[in-house]
């Protein structure tokens, strides 16, 4: 097994068993083995990269570096904070922060916030936190959850808490400009959006209530207009264009700023009479985590809550101009 350390602490020990590895992540790349560690190493501290599969407590050093300080010129910005919505539900589970460069790892739990507008307070556990954090591949999109356990009812969390938002309050999320980079580099400058908190949303996300717009010509979207705010991050998934056949056709997706509206454009050109198919995946969600399946926060009393079948649903598209 491979393990990074620092290498003052290997010589000052002398062994490595017990000793806390750094965090990260080791990759192939051809023939030369390359460690991303979660958080960047600081400047003027060398590193020693083991080799420990000799036995207990035996380790091989095959190599040690010492980490360059890089520019402190900050280079990297929150593009979005995502709901666009101007407002959300007062069981919001989820927001979205995008970057323009890959971040570090384990830094979300005091660079994001969400605080009163009028008061400035802090409310105390709104967040879950999260270990790991919740990072799409590139480490450009952070997904930070609204404690589940104080937004479903009857759990001991909502109890003695209650729910994290309070409705008829205004909130701003707060991304501090302390978030580091994958360099080690503070962000650009801070980032805030400020939202209404309304009313809870406990329904099942229900494509009958949509509105939709056919395409008026061959380079025309098609579009649909949500009956309320949709995942921005799971409408690009969810959404998909399909042929009469059932077959998928290759098409572009832009959601609308608000995320009340979204339009499907294929990379080919509608062909005239065609049919076409929108196949809408069950776990498409709101705002408040309830999808085409589940209410997320669920009655158990009430036989309309009960989960849906796990199953597409389609809807059947003609180009008949």
């Amino acid at each position: 097994m491979l393990a990074v350390l620092p290498s003052e602490l290997v010589a000052a020990v002398g062994r490595v068993a017990g000793l806390p590895w750094s965090a990260g992540r080791f990759e192939l790349a051809g023939d030369e083995v390359w460690f991303t560690p979660r958080h960047p190493f600081p400047p003027g501290l060398r590193f020693s990269l083991l080799w420990t599969g000799g036995g207990p407590g035996v380790a091989v050093e095959l190599g040690s570096a010492e980490p360059v300080a890089g520019g402190a010129e900050p280079v990297t910005s929150v593009l979005e904070i995502h709901p666009t919505a101007p407002e959300i539900p007062h069981n919001n589970l989820k927001l979205y922060v995008h970057f323009s460069g890959p971040m570090s790892e384990g830094l979300a739990d005091g660079a994001v916030r969400v605080l009163d507008a009028a008061t400035g307070v802090v409310p105390e556990g709104a967040f879950l936190p999260m270990e790991p954090e919740l990072w799409d591949p590139a480490r450009r999109r952070l997904t930070v959850l609204f404690d589940p356990g104080r937004i479903k009812r009857g759990l001991r969390p909502h109890e003695e808490l209650g729910y994290p938002l309070r409705p008829g309050r205004d909130v701003v999320v707060v991304v501090d400009e302390a978030f580091r980079d994958a360099a080690g580099r503070p962000l650009a400058a801070p980032a805030r959006r400020r939202y209404r908190v309304g009313p809870a949303e406990r329904r099942r996300v229900s494509p009958g209530l949509w509105r939709w717009t056919w395409p008026s010509g061959p380079d025309a979207p098609l579009r649909v207009a949500f009956d309320r705010p949709l995942d921005h991050a799971l409408l690009r998934r969810c959404l998909r264009l399909l042929d009469g056949d059932g077959a998928p056709v290759p098409a572009a997706i832009e959601v609308a700023p608000g995320e009340g509206a979204a339009s499907l454009r294929p990379a080919v050109p509608w062909a005239p009479g065609g049919r076409y198919r929108v196949a809408i995946d069950p776990r498409l969600e709101d705002l408040a985590g309830n999808s085409l399946h589940r209410v997320f926060d669920r009655d158990l009393e009430r036989p309309e809550d009960a989960p849906a079948p796990r199953e597409d649903h389609v809807l059947d598209v003609i180009c008949d101009w």
